[in-house]
Protein backbone atom coordinates (compact mmCIF):
# COMPACT_ATOMS: atom_id res chain seq x y z
CA UNK A 1 0.00 0.00 0.00
CA UNK A 2 1.96 3.18 -0.56
CA UNK A 3 2.44 6.25 1.76
CA UNK A 4 -0.63 8.32 1.76
CA UNK A 5 0.47 10.53 4.27
CA UNK A 6 0.49 14.30 4.15
CA UNK A 7 2.84 16.33 2.78
CA UNK A 8 4.50 19.82 4.54
CA UNK A 9 5.54 22.52 2.04
CA UNK A 10 7.66 25.07 3.06
CA UNK A 11 7.99 28.19 1.38
CA UNK A 12 10.37 30.80 1.29
CA UNK A 13 9.69 33.56 -0.48
CA UNK A 14 11.15 37.08 -0.90
CA UNK A 15 8.95 39.71 -1.71
CA UNK A 16 9.30 42.04 -4.90
CA UNK A 17 11.06 45.72 -4.52
CA UNK A 18 7.72 47.14 -4.99
CA UNK A 19 5.82 44.93 -2.19
CA UNK A 20 5.79 45.37 1.10
CA UNK A 21 5.15 42.53 4.52
CA UNK A 22 1.81 44.89 4.84
CA UNK A 23 0.17 44.41 1.44
CA UNK A 24 1.53 40.72 1.41
CA UNK A 25 -0.26 40.13 4.78
CA UNK A 26 -3.28 41.62 3.64
CA UNK A 27 -3.56 39.33 0.13
CA UNK A 28 -2.27 36.22 1.94
CA UNK A 29 -4.93 36.94 4.66
CA UNK A 30 -7.86 38.31 2.89
CA UNK A 31 -7.79 36.20 -0.51
CA UNK A 32 -4.30 33.57 -0.69
CA UNK A 33 -5.43 31.71 2.98
CA UNK A 34 -9.11 31.45 2.24
CA UNK A 35 -8.85 30.15 -1.00
CA UNK A 36 -6.33 27.72 -0.66
CA UNK A 37 -7.77 26.19 2.14
CA UNK A 38 -11.28 26.08 0.43
CA UNK A 39 -9.56 23.23 -1.72
CA UNK A 40 -10.16 19.64 -0.32
CA UNK A 41 -5.99 18.98 -1.34
CA UNK A 42 -5.05 21.90 1.21
CA UNK A 43 -5.34 20.36 4.73
CA UNK A 44 -3.43 23.59 6.62
CA UNK A 45 -1.80 26.59 5.51
CA UNK A 46 0.06 28.95 8.04
CA UNK A 47 2.03 32.39 6.65
CA UNK A 48 4.59 34.07 8.77
CA UNK A 49 6.44 37.14 7.90
CA UNK A 50 10.18 36.83 8.69
CA UNK A 51 11.11 40.18 11.26
CA UNK A 52 14.68 39.39 12.08
CA UNK A 53 16.98 37.00 10.39
CA UNK A 54 20.45 35.88 11.60
CA UNK A 55 23.75 36.96 9.34
CA UNK A 56 24.37 34.89 6.53
CA UNK A 57 20.62 33.84 6.87
CA UNK A 58 18.65 33.22 3.51
CA UNK A 59 16.76 36.91 2.18
CA UNK A 60 12.91 35.48 2.42
CA UNK A 61 10.29 37.85 3.31
CA UNK A 62 8.14 35.67 4.23
CA UNK A 63 7.20 32.04 5.13
CA UNK A 64 4.59 29.34 4.16
CA UNK A 65 4.08 26.02 5.63
CA UNK A 66 1.13 24.07 3.72
CA UNK A 67 0.17 20.91 4.51
CA UNK A 68 -1.79 19.12 1.20
CA UNK A 69 -2.44 15.75 0.69
CA UNK A 70 -0.41 15.87 -2.18
CA UNK A 71 1.79 17.93 -3.55
CA UNK A 72 1.28 16.92 -7.35
CA UNK A 73 -2.36 16.97 -6.89
CA UNK A 74 -2.04 20.65 -5.08
CA UNK A 75 -0.08 21.81 -8.01
CA UNK A 76 -2.52 20.62 -10.78
CA UNK A 77 -5.48 22.58 -8.01
CA UNK A 78 -3.17 25.54 -8.13
CA UNK A 79 -2.33 25.39 -12.08
CA UNK A 80 -6.02 24.95 -13.03
CA UNK A 81 -8.71 25.60 -11.09
CA UNK A 82 -10.36 29.18 -11.80
CA UNK A 83 -10.93 29.93 -8.11
CA UNK A 84 -7.00 30.32 -8.07
CA UNK A 85 -6.62 32.88 -10.81
CA UNK A 86 -7.22 35.58 -7.97
CA UNK A 87 -4.25 33.91 -5.76
CA UNK A 88 -1.69 33.46 -8.74
CA UNK A 89 -2.26 37.22 -10.22
CA UNK A 90 -2.52 38.63 -6.54
CA UNK A 91 0.60 36.66 -5.72
CA UNK A 92 2.65 37.44 -8.50
CA UNK A 93 1.65 41.39 -8.27
CA UNK A 94 3.63 40.66 -5.10
CA UNK A 95 6.50 38.17 -5.86
CA UNK A 96 8.70 37.05 -8.91
CA UNK A 97 7.37 33.03 -9.18
CA UNK A 98 10.92 32.21 -10.02
CA UNK A 99 12.34 33.19 -6.79
CA UNK A 100 9.62 31.38 -4.53
CA UNK A 101 11.70 28.02 -2.94
CA UNK A 102 9.82 25.19 -1.14
CA UNK A 103 11.11 22.70 0.79
CA UNK A 104 9.30 19.24 2.08
CA UNK A 105 9.54 18.27 5.30
CA UNK A 106 8.28 15.59 7.90
CA UNK A 107 7.71 16.27 11.65
CA UNK A 108 9.78 14.73 13.31
CA UNK A 109 7.99 13.29 16.49
CA UNK A 110 8.92 13.30 20.24
CA UNK A 111 9.23 10.08 21.47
Amino acid sequence: MPDRRPEIAVNLIPLRDTASIEQFSRFSAEVDQPICLAQDVVLGFDAFAVTRRDEGAPSVDVVEVMTVRSWDEWVDVRDNLPQMEEVTSGFEKLIDPATVRTLFATPIRRR
